[in-house]
């Protein structure tokens, strides 16, 4: 892939964002001109976040680059199993389509296109998008748009004129892992399948995923779920919670969503 920006092309760019940038009086007419001399480092007023994942980014460096200096947050994941991955969120994801095969082998990647705010901000890198055969080998493309890696700058600065921030997009939609809560909806998902839980289930998942990992304590929860105070030899915590975890799949001793700390309460697990 050619590289998109050349010198002067990133001296415009960094004079959007520093007034004055490159420019110097010369001795002899006193006229603005671009200098020979190193240029200071460009300072970004605003950036937006983009995530890339690639087994191989090592082939894209042109365009992470370019995305950089075009004052983006770049950040690169080889795997799509990773849990700040699936914690983090981003204005636009990149995937490389050309990975399909590898991509489409990690169980990672059936969880991040289970969740609906990712999948609406994802988008495939791929040279043989003409030729679908990215969407015939390692995954679906789950009708994600397509853009070969020498368009991509432009087809994101495009994307992201059009499309809100992600903490602007959908405040109603919180994930954990392969789950997925629709707050507005009540509606909760695991991998993409719907789970039928309780008013009280659900209001137990969301405080869990609410906190971020801080533990709950029973008094805590008794107070907000139930609005009753918690005594020493009540179970109904720990009944709702057991429930909980049944329809969720978990297991109390290999826990994958929701962990017991001994003797105070309810966290979520690692």
């Amino acid at each position: 892939m050619n590289s998109i920006y050349s010198e002067e092309d990133l001296v415009k760019l960094a004079q959007l964002h520093l007034p004055g940038y490159g420019f110097a009086k010369t001795a002899d007419s006193g006229a603005s001109a671009v200098t020979a001399a190193a240029p200071p480092p460009i300072v970004c007023a605003s950036t937006r976040r983009i995530v890339l994942i690639s087994p191989y980014p090592n082939l894209l460096h042109e365009l992470i680059r370019d995305l950089s200096a075009a004052c983006y947050d770049v950040m690169v994941f080889h795997r799509a199993d990773d849990y700040v991955l699936h914690s983090l969120q981003a204005d636009l994801y990149l995937i490389d389509g050309s990975a399909a095969d590898m991509l489409g082998s990690d169980p990672g990647f059936r969880t991040f296109t289970s969740d609906p705010s990712k999948l609406s901000r994802a988008v495939l890198l791929d040279d043989r998008h003409k030729e679908g055969k990215a969407f015939r080998t390692g995954f679906d493309s789950e009708g994600m748009p397509t853009v070969a890696p020498a368009a991509a700058l432009e087809f994101v600065q495009d994307w992201l004129l059009r499309h809100p921030a992600a903490d602007e997009a959908d405040p109603g939609i919180l994930g954990f892992k392969d789950l997925i809560l629709d707050t507005k909806r009540m509606a909760v998902f695991r991998g993409g399948s719907p789970i039928d839980l309780t008013k009280t289930e659900y209001e137990l998942l969301l405080s869990f995923i609410g906190a971020e990992g801080a533990v709950q304590t029973r008094d805590h929860l008794m107070a907000t779920i139930w609005d009753a105070p918690f005594f020493g030899n009540s179970n109904v915590v720990d009944v709702h919670v057991k429930s909980l975890r049944r329809k969720l799949g978990d297991n109390a001793l290999a826990p994958m969503y929701i962990e017991t700390v001994r003797g105070v309460g309810y966290r979520l697990a690692d």
